[in-house]
């Protein structure tokens, strides 16, 4: 039996171009980060706007090397369609982030549907999904390098399939026949971070001195019944 979820009530659909940060709608993280898949605490001050929302990844002395940028969402959201037209960073052991996240610090289990550009590749796509914890995942060839400008992306949530989109085109399903989907309703976060060393193998070795910037022009939900039972 799944977990409630003891939070606001679910998210209205919405559109956020970030003309400004309205900390009604999101949280901006500030602090140190204890995660050891993580070398990176987060600060208010690398998330600005200037003609969209820029996520900034710079090295500090800390509790970890990097400091980057990490907005949530306060209300959780659910089925539906989740779209942002983002520009990714690059460098080795840089990731860029667009996802859904719920896990026990919310008091459920950790399920989790991702967005995500590895700054050691930026010409794919990692299109990753967690249920109750277990991770699958899933590398998608962009045909362009999504570090060089902004392009489109989404994915679908609904009770029996995922899907996966790249300037309105469909990349990738995964149908429920195949295995589990996230069933919780999570928080929608938007990231930069650096990796560290001990997951370097999947996202590359973060190098000293590494600076790196996302762009975010806006962020959409459409609720499952608004997109027509996405």
């Amino acid at each position: 039996m799944l977990a409630a979820l003891s939070l606001p009530a679910h998210s209205a659909g919405f559109t956020e171009r970030f003309q400004s940060i309205d900390q009604s709608e999101w949280y901006v993280a500030d602090y140190d980060f204890d995660h050891p898949y993580f070398d990176t605490d987060w600060r208010p001050a690398q998330a600005s706007v200037n003609q969209g929302l820029r996520l900034a990844l710079t090295p500090h002395a800390g509790k970890n090397g990097y400091i980057g940028a990490s907005l949530r969402r306060h209300a959780p959201s659910h089925f539906g369609r989740y779209e942002a037209r983002m520009r990714a960073a690059k460098g080795a052991g840089v990731v860029t982030g667009f996802f859904t996240y719920t896990g026990p610090h919310y008091g459920t289990r950790h399920d989790e549907i991702d967005i995500e550009f590895l700054g050691r590749d930026t010409t794919k796509l990692h299109a990753a999904w967690f249920v109750d914890g277990e991770l699958t995942n899933h590398f998608i060839p962009l045909g362009f390098d999504a570090a060089e400008e902004a392009h489109d992306y989404a994915f679908e949530w609904a009770p029996d399939r995922l899907n996966w989109y790249v300037d309105g085109k469909l990349v990738f399903t995964h149908h429920a026949a195949d295995g589990a989907i996230p069933q919780v309703p999570g928080m929608l976060f938007a990231n930069i971070w650096a990796a560290d060393p001990v997951i370097a193998a999947w996202s590359g070795e973060t190098l000293p001195g590494t600076e790196a910037e996302a762009l975010v022009e806006y962020i959409r939900f459409i609720p499952a019944a608004a997109a027509g039972g996405s």
